[in-house]
Parts: structure tokens; sequence; C-alpha cells
């Protein structure tokens, strides 16, 4: 194994870890152990404080609000917004990318303002991954068959 590969294993290790601390902690813990780990990933990974605490507190409130605990989900959405107005875009751009990736199609408007977001902040990486992202026009009323318009049926 390379030195690159041992770090590239190690950083996926830790980023399980993390996965794993948000889910040992419940819906309604603070996320401590939580931020702990991301503070640690984003110094020995090389990712943005703020990034990485920000998809922290999101995972966090969707857990809470998956559970029913919606004052939980709010407090740690208003602790996300704590890390930073470009962040929280950043954590909801890749929300947008990872689920139109997951679906197969997007609505044409997400679609584009991700595409947008991408190209402003220089992520090439973002941009392709949305590009191979099917758009869904607004006259579909399939979404199983983003590319069947209504008029079609």
């Amino acid at each position: 194994m390379t030195v690159e590969g041992a770090g590239q294993d190690y950083l996926t290790r830790q980023i399980g870890a993390l996965l794993e601390a948000i889910r040992e902690e419940g819906p309604v813990g603070e996320g401590r152990r939580s931020f702990r780990l991301a503070g640690h990933l984003a110094a020995e990974g090389g990712f943005h404080l703020g990034d990485i605490l920000a998809a922290t507190a999101h995972l966090l409130a969707v857990h809470a609000w998956n559970n029913g605990y919606l004052a939980a989900a709010e407090l740690l959405t208003r602790r996300m917004r704590e890390f930073g107005a470009e962040s929280v875009e950043l954590v909801q751009h890749l929300v947008r990318l990872e689920t139109g990736s997951e679906q197969g199609w997007l609505p044409l408007a997400d679609r584009e303002a991700l595409i947008d977001y991408a190209r402003r902040v220089e992520r090439p990486d973002i941009e392709q991954r949305a590009q191979a992202i099917a758009p869904l026009l607004p006259d579909v009323n399939d979404p199983e068959r983003p590319d069947r318009m209504a008029s079609e049926s």
C-alpha cells in the first residue's frame, strides 16, 4: 500500500467513525463526540473546519427530525448556521447533488443552481456530477420519467 493510499484509507475510516458517532449519539444528543471527530477530520484531512462542522450539524439535525425530535432538529439547524454562510451553502448544494444523483433527476432550477454554484466556487467535480443528472422540466408530471413531458401522456 502506498503512503497516499494509506492516508486515504485512514480518512475513510475517520469519516466512518464520524457517521457512527452521529448514529450513536441519538437524535437528541448535542453532538459533542461528533463535533470533536469532525474537528479532527478537518485538521487531519485538509477539510475546511466550517464545512465539516456544518455537514455534521446537518446530519445530526436530519437524524433528530427523522426520529421526531423537532426541537433538537431546530437547535442543530441553528447551530449549523453558526459555522458560516458559505459552509451552509456548500452543505445545501451537496445534499441536492447527492439526492439528484440517487434519484437520477433534479428539478431544472435546482440543477441549474447547483451548476452555477460549482462554477462560482470553481469546483469542476461538482459541476460534472450535476451535469450528469437529468433535469426535471417544470411540465413533467412523472418524476420517475423526467424525459417525458406532460403533453406526451
